[in-house]
């Protein structure tokens, strides 16, 4: 269950990135608050729908362990995907174009892996690699994963996992707004 979590994050990050990067490459990336709302939003719709996919029909199809709390599934899923949309985005812009995106993002997925704390124990990650992972919305996803969808503990037990990710999403939507609607100043 924990790498559905790492496929939704690098699938919803890489996509986010590449069609950011295409609005940069076409100028189309300068536009209005309202309109990058929308957009992000459009990416959220994306990956709720594969969020719901996994939670609800992948997990139960392949009979994956899951716990007994679907309300704090779909909380994980609330935040979890805002801060996944709104990063890619602001890579997007960072990386200027497409195939930027693509090659960076998709060469880092091995290395989130073993640095979210699943697959390598985090005692044996060195010093920085335990403070820096988690500015990844999947660090902070598995953790309320394992607590509300494997052992169905309270919304309570994963709420500084959840918190931790609505920042990110606010940081980062609040950045994302910042770079795009920001228009180039004349030299004078």
């Amino acid at each position: 269950p924990a790498v559905a979590l790492l496929i939704l994050q690098q699938t919803l990050l890489m996509g986010a990135a590449m069609l950011t990067g295409t609005w940069v490459e076409s100028g189309q990336h300068r536009a209005r608050a309202t309109t990058w709302l929308g957009r992000l939003l459009a990416l959220c719709t994306l990956g709720w729908a594969s969020g719901l996919f996994y939670f609800g029909w992948i997990f139960v199809l392949h009979d994956y362990p899951r716990g007994g709390n679907p309300l704090g599934a779909l909380a994980l899923l609330a935040c979890y995907i805002p801060a996944i949309a709104a990063l890619g985005a602001l890579l997007g812009l960072w990386f200027g174009n497409r195939e930027r995106a693509l090659q960076v993002l998709l060469f880092t997925t091995l290395p989130i892996a073993f640095v979210a704390g699943f697959s390598w124990p985090d005692e044996a990650l060195p010093e920085p690699l335990p403070w820096l992972r988690w500015l990844l919305p999947r660090t902070s996803g598995v953790q309320a994963s394992l607590r509300l969808n494997q052992v169905g503990a309270p919304l309570a037990a994963a709420l500084p996992h959840l918190a931790w990710l609505a920042a990110m999403a606010a940081v980062a939507w609040g950045a994302v707004l910042w770079l795009a609607t920001r228009t180039k100043k004349k030299k004078s």
